[in-house]
Order: C-alpha cells, then sequence, then structure tokens
C-alpha cells in the first residue's frame, strides 16, 4: 500500500505517537482508499474459488506465511536482513494484532465464507465500523454525531439486507463472519495505539507471521494438515489463492497498515462500506450471483453510511492530521 520507510536499517518509533497519524497529503489517502476498496472488494470473490478445493485453515495460514516472505525478501533486498529486526518493545504489538487480524480475523472469515456467498460475505463484513464504534465508546470515547450518524446508517443497510432471509443462507456461516469483523476491528483499534515498528512492511510482515503460524497451528489441531491432498487441488483454487497472496495479501494488507498510520480509523474502515458494492458485482459476473432488489437498497444506504464519514473527516487538516479518534465536536 506504500513504499518502505526509507531512513535505513535502524528501526525507531513513529514520530507521530501510537494513537496518533502521520501527516500525508490527500491524494496520497484517496489513492490508498481507492486501492482498498478495488483489492479487498475483490478479495470475497477469491476466497469463494479457492476454498473450492482448499481447506479454509489451511489455505489462509499458507498465504499469509508466503505473504510475509515475500514481503521480507523486499526488505532484506532493500535494506539488509538487519532490517528485519525489531526492538524488544515491539514484539508484544506485532504479535497481538498479527494474531487477531491476521490470524482469527481471517480465518473465521475463510471458515465463514465456505458456506456463504461472497456478496452477502462482504455486507456482512460492512459492519465491522459498528464494532469499532462500540469499542470506541468501551474506551471512553465520544465519535462525533456524523461518524455514530454513518455507523448506524451501515448496521441499517446490514439490518435491511438481513429482514428476510432464504433458506440458502447458513446462520452459523454467518455469525463466523461477524465474529471474524469484530475482532478485526479490535486488532484494528490496538495497532492505532501499541507501539508498531517504524517500517509498515516490516510490521505487516511480521504480523502475517504471527497470524499465519498461529492459524497453521490451529490447522494441524482440527487435522486439516493431514487431510489435505495437494493433487486434488483445482487449478482454479490454486490461481485465486495465488491472486490473494500477492494482491489481496501482500498489496492490499499493506496498505490497509499504511492508511493506519495516516488516516483516522474511522476513514480507513470505510472499506467496509465501500466492498460490497465491488463484491457484489464481481460474484454476479464470475459466480452468477444475483443481486436482489433488497441487497441493492442495503448497498444505496451502507454507500450513504461512507458519505457521512467521509464528510465528517474530510474538513480536518490534512497537513497534520489529530488522534486516529475525531474529537469531541
Amino acid at each position: 500500500m506504500d513504499g518502505a520507510d526509507p531512513r535505513g536499517t535502524a528501526l525507531v518509533t513513529p514520530t507521530a505517537p501510537p494513537g496518533g497519524t502521520t501527516p500525508t497529503t490527500p491524494l496520497a489517502l484517496a489513492t490508498g482508499l481507492v486501492l482498498l476498496y478495488l483489492v479487498w472488494g475483490s478479495t470475497y470473490l477469491g476466497n469463494r474459488i479457492a476454498l473450492e478445493t482448499l481447506p479454509p485453515l489451511a489455505s489462509t495460514s499458507a498465504r499469509f506465511l508466503a505473504a510475509g516472505a515475500v514481503l521480507f525478501a523486499v526488505v532484506a533486498v532493500r535494506r539488509g536482513a538487519a532490517g528485519l529486526r525489531l526492538p524488544r518493545h515491539e514484539w508484544a504489538a506485532v504479535a497481538v494484532t498479527g494474531t487477531l487480524m491476521v490470524g482469527a480475523g481471517s480465518a473465521l472469515l475463510a471458515i465463514g465464507q465456505q458456506h456463504v456467498p461472497s456478496g452477502l460475505t462482504s455486507l456482512l463484513v460492512a459492519g465491522m465500523p459498528v464494532w469499532v464504534l462500540l469499542i470506541r465508546f468501551g474506551t471512553g470515547q465520544r465519535p462525533a454525531p456524523l461518524a455514530v450518524a454513518g455507523v448506524l446508517g451501515g448496521l441499517a443497510g446490514l439490518v435491511l439486507l438481513l429482514v428476510a432471509p432464504t433458506e440458502r443462507w447458513h446462520l452459523a456461516g454467518m455469525l463466523t463472519i461477524v465474529a471474524s469483523t469484530l475482532v478485526w476491528a479490535a486488532g484494528s483499534m490496538l495497532a492505532q495505539r501499541l507501539a508498531m515498528p517504524a517500517d509498515h512492511l516490516v510490521g505487516t510482515g511480521w504480523q502475517m507471521v504471527a497470524g499465519g503460524t498461529g492459524v497453521a497451528i490451529a490447522g494441524l489441531c482440527t487435522g486439516e494438515w493431514a487431510e489435505l491432498r495437494l493433487a486434488a487441488v483445482s487449478g482454479r483454487s490454486w490461481l485465486a489463492w495465488t491472486y490473494l497472496m500477492v494482491v489481496c495479501t501482500v498489496l492490499g494488507f499493506s496498505v490497509y497498515t499504511w492508511l493506519l498510520r495516516r488516516a483516522p480509523l474511522q476513514l480507513a474502515a470505510t472499506y467496509a462500506y465501500v466492498n460490497p458494492v465491488v463484491a457484489v458485482l464481481l460474484g454476479m459476473a464470475v459466480l452468477d450471483e444475483r443481486l436482489t432488489g433488497r441487497q441493492l437498497l442495503a448497498g444505496v444506504v451502507v454507500l450513504s453510511a461512507v458519505a457521512l464519514v467521509v464528510a465528517r473527516e474530510r474538513p480536518r487538516r490534512w497537513a497534520g492530521l489529530p488522534p486516529a479518534t475525531p474529537a469531541p465536536p
């Protein structure tokens, strides 16, 4: 999602405090958001195809471990192996956020998506900012009224989608996906408050290794690795897995962690509202998933909610953004 830190091999604490953001330009922020919208909007389709013949935990762990290796190789070529070292005080932050976002969040999403269409999955993930708002309330912070209205609008769109479920919808799978958004929101909040590596590529790589290792261990405990038969995996699933690893994981997760350092979390989280549009359109084009009138109306509602959130964040000072959580009005 962005270039690596050019300051050499010595890692230092970010110039902004753990709970703050790093100055950047409106164009850079807009580019990062658009990339996130498009790349992660296609993740649901990629997951759905990969899981046709790949087990969820094995597929997820292998994807993140491979992506972490790619990021490490990039850093090593540019800065040498010493650039991968972390100060002792940053290990806990990397382990916790990697386990929550990369590990639990992505694994639960993959498990749930075995039973839920890609378009519906993306709409369920749109509820993630609701958890962000609740966590902020729980930590004693008071979000701005427009931010609250935007999140509630997104929730209303989600409710509108779920008021008349069909027999094809798998309730356990849907609840598993909702659980994935909860742990992802918690990990995102912590990522802005803990001492993360100054080079976001290094931090992202170690998060992927931490999360991927945790999911790999879970796969061993459930017997997935023992049951995996590589010869039975289709070329279509391998192609989707490769796309997920290179584009959605290496590029997408790097952009997201870059945005967490440079934009308020409520703005970065708007990807959860826009991704459904991309996911539903791709599902229709590739998997012949149909867009119902209720889904269309829900999409209009959640996109309107995005407009409220962005309207609240845009007037802020782009050259020196205040802390990640909007100040009280």
